[in-house]
């Protein structure tokens, strides 16, 4: 079977460009760039990969989410220009992608959709692929199954099926990270959960979120069950009102937090599904790319300097993408 890994672009290059700081060329910070290469090269050297495909965030990736709820993410724009450097961000994503089209790295992203959604994709269409995601991002862990694997380089280890992910202080089942995230929100992607039903509530009401694959249809059912019991259990009436902080919303709130969260019915277009089935079966075309290529850019970018010492280090960087 094909062993496959799938790259989370955006996530591994925010962690590099971040976290390197002092690397620069010519006055051009580079962190970013050296960071993703040597981390994506160092996962190919260590494991036998036959297929890598990075995703990328695309063109206004957050647009279709946001016309499900306008504040999807709204709380990261309250990040400085000058801390985030974006124009710096968007140079090294350019030249990372440029560097990958001469390693024979197949590479997407397509408009208004985020890598998520195209990873995601990619998952449901691929059962003849064993495949690795290389993330730090804890809303893929709901797509880990027996032929597809998380690797975490924040954790720095593996997420298998049945593992457990811990969500604030709590480890809960992959399969049912879905379910509590519908429920209690996302506040790093801004989104509002049920008023007060926070993670030690959840668990004292719902202990099942820690034993079986539970929906977020069957918490409700129970939490009708339990009201009739409890029934001055304010936390309960938010529940089956759908009420956050910012007001009841009814069904509302379920219907539009599966759309934002639930990544078995991935947010791309038809266009979108073409482009990633292409990616999955298509052979690449070798024209144009090569070593030269690679070496010319790597001294274009001063990472020479950065190589251990010895006339065939860039050999032995370059070996497991040459593969």
């Amino acid at each position: 079977m094909t062993k496959t890994l799938l790259v989370d672009g955006n996530n591994l290059l925010k962690i590099g460009f971040h976290g390197v700081k002092d690397f620069f060329n010519k006055g051009e910070h580079v962190g970013g760039i050296w960071h993703f290469l040597n981390t994506v090269r160092r996962f190919l050297e260590e494991n036998n990969y036959n297929k890598v495909v990075v995703f990328w965030d695309g063109e206004t990736s957050s647009s279709q989410r946001r016309l499900l709820y306008p504040k999807y993410k709204l709380n990261r724009k309250s990040v400085k220009p000058e801390e985030f450097r974006e124009e710096s961000f968007s140079n090294q994503k350019q030249r990372v992608k440029q560097y990958l089209e001469e390693m024979f790295v197949r590479q997407l992203d397509v408009e208004n959709s985020e890598a998520d959604d195209l990873i995601a994709y990619y998952c449901q269409i691929s059962e003849d692929e064993d495949k690795t995601i290389f993330s730090s991002d804890r809303d893929l862990t709901q797509l880990i199954s027996e032929k597809v694997s998380i690797y975490s380089p924040q954790a720095k280890k593996y997420f298998k099926n049945g593992d457990t992910i811990k969500i604030d202080q709590t480890e809960i089942p992959h399969y049912n990270v879905k379910t509590y995230k519908i429920l209690t929100g996302d506040s790093s992607d801004n989104i509002d959960g049920i008023f007060y039903l926070g993670e030690k509530t959840f668990i004292k009401l719902f202990p099942e979120i820690l034993e079986k694959e539970i929906s977020f249809t069957d918490i409700l059912t129970k939490g009708e069950e339990l009201l009739k019991e409890q029934k001055d259990n304010m936390v309960l009436k938010n529940l089956l009102s759908g009420k956050t902080k910012e007001g009841i919303f009814g069904d509302e709130f379920f219907v539009i937090n599966e759309k934002l969260i639930d990544l078995s019915k991935p947010l791309i277009s038809e266009e979108g599904k073409e482009l990633v089935q292409s990616y999955y079966s298509e052979s690449l075309d070798p024209d144009g790319r090569g070593h030269r290529n690679l070496i010319r850019m790597m001294m274009d970018d001063g990472f020479f300097k950065y190589l251990p010492k010895g006339d065939d280090a860039w050999v032995n960087f370059l070996k497991p993408f040459l593969k």
